[in-house]
Parts: C-alpha cells; sequence; structure tokens
C-alpha cells in the first residue's frame, strides 16, 4: 500500500512540476471563415484561427459553447463541435468546425443574415469560455474578442 502511494505521490509531483514554467499561449486572430451549410435551423461553418504554444507540451481545446455575433447581429451560441490539439511549441492555424443554431432570431433577422452570408468579409464576435486541458488538468479561459475576417462559402 505505501508503495502505491509513493508512486502516486512521484507521478503527481513529475506531472505539476512540469507546469510550472508555463508561458500564455497568444491567439493571433482568426484568418478565415467558411460557412459549409446554411440553412433556417441554423449555420455550419470552420473557423480557421492562428494559434501560437510556447510552451513545450501541447494541449488541447475541448467542446465549448461561445454566443456569436455576426456584425452586430446576435446569431445565438455557436457550438465548437470537435476537440482540437494545439501542438507545443509551434505558430500555426488550427481549425474550428462549429455549428450555431438560430432559435434566438427573429423573422426580421433572416434577412440581415442572407446579407451577411453573401459578403466578402463579416465582423465576427466570440465571448463565452473555452474549455482547455491536458489529460486531467482542465480549465476554462473567457474569450471576447470581435474582428472582422473573410468569409468563403462552400
Amino acid at each position: 500500500m505505501n508503495k502505491q502511494i509513493f508512486i502516486l505521490s512521484t507521478f503527481f509531483i513529475l506531472f505539476f512540476s512540469s507546469c510550472n514554467d508555463f508561458q500564455d499561449v497568444t491567439f493571433s486572430g482568426i484568418e478565415n471563415v467558411q460557412i459549409t451549410s446554411l440553412t433556417q435551423q441554423g449555420v455550419e461553418a470552420v473557423i480557421v484561427a492562428k494559434i501560437k504554444n510556447p510552451n513545450n507540451a501541447a494541449f488541447t481545446i475541448y467542446k465549448s459553447d461561445l454566443d456569436v455575433m455576426l456584425s452586430g447581429m446576435n446569431a445565438g451560441k455557436a457550438h465548437l463541435d470537435n476537440n482540437v490539439k494545439i501542438k507545443g511549441n509551434s505558430e500555426q492555424s488550427y481549425a474550428f468546425k462549429i455549428k450555431s443554431d438560430f432559435s434566438n432570431l427573429s423573422a426580421t433577422d433572416l434577412p440581415k443574415l442572407l446579407s451577411i452570408a453573401m459578403s466578402k468579409n463579416v465582423k465576427v464576435g466570440l465571448k463565452g469560455n473555452l474549455k482547455v486541458g491536458k489529460l486531467f488538468v482542465k480549465r476554462s479561459y473567457p474569450v471576447d474578442m470581435s474582428q472582422r475576417v473573410p468569409l468563403s462559402g462552400k
């Protein structure tokens, strides 16, 4: 029994001591938004964002929910559809698949939404919490950003 406690405590000491020099991860912005599906129920899109991770350790961004604003219009909740692994010691672009439902939109918002979908760029606002972690250590990080991005169709 004492041997198991020793092994377990050694594991936790080594695991948490490797996290002591953690540097901030940098979000460099959204590079592109590609709409893959647009229906009356909602939109599916791929958001490509550039992220710099100066740490040796990789981590995962887990499925999360964010509030979305499109050109100043509340577009409902966006659900991050897939977990995305961010590599260690890297700066690269990552694709995030999202689904958003239009349950909060009124009938007067639909023409605005169609004109946004036909435009070449759109101001995207995201607000909420991203779930991030590695193995058993998970945290939520607040997101509150707005940026004009190029928009492309299928």
